[in-house]
């Protein structure tokens, strides 16, 4: 049924909430996405949580998604590429010691609590802030990169990170 529909016709159906046709648009797609990451990471595990992120990332933005040619798969390709340095950002931060290490070998402990405080703060916020705060403040995702995370636009990301830090200035001022 749909082996003859063009890309732009799988999107149009699946934004009409066709489930068949994104369906029939991964299968399409989803083995070039899949030896794409799998080329670039060189791990099966890697590459098939990858190719499911690319395919969610896809679901969620289906309005956004660009055909080239008659094609998605450019749009897709990129969303990967982006999904992959996206892993191996955070595979470069699983060598990163915590903060209570971090102190506790450097022998600092003076600024121990005053660091604190910003852990059990963002632990208050509600989980989409936290994740925010998780990927701008703490990994140094920029907000395009967390946007694709999340499903968010750049600038909501923006306006949350904002609202984060004025919440924290406020706190600091309280317990100045």
């Amino acid at each position: 049924m749909y082996e003859s529909d063009s890309d732009d016709q799988l999107i149009a159906r699946a934004l009409r909430s066709d489930r068949g046709a994104f369906a029939a648009l991964m299968s399409r797609h989803s083995k070039a996405v899949y030896l794409f990451a799998w080329g670039v990471t060189h791990s099966a595990s890697d590459a098939e949580d990858i190719t499911q992120d690319v395919f969610v990332v896809a679901w969620a933005k289906l309005r956004d998604i660009r055909i080239a040619g008659s094609s998605a798969l450019p749009w897709l390709l990129v969303t990967c590429r982006n999904m992959i340095r996206n892993h191996v950002r955070r595979e470069s931060y699983r060598g990163v010691v915590s903060l209570d290490e971090a102190i506790a070998t450097a022998g600092v402990t003076t600024h121990a609590d005053e660091l604190r405080w910003v852990m059990q703060e963002i632990e208050k916020l509600g989980g989409v802030d936290q994740r925010i705060c998780t990927l701008c403040l703490i990994e140094g995702y920029s907000y395009s990169e967390a946007s694709a995370q999340l499903g968010l636009s750049q600038s909501a990301i923006a306006k949350r990170v904002e609202r984060i830090r004025v919440s924290l200035r406020a706190t600091v001022r309280g317990q100045a």
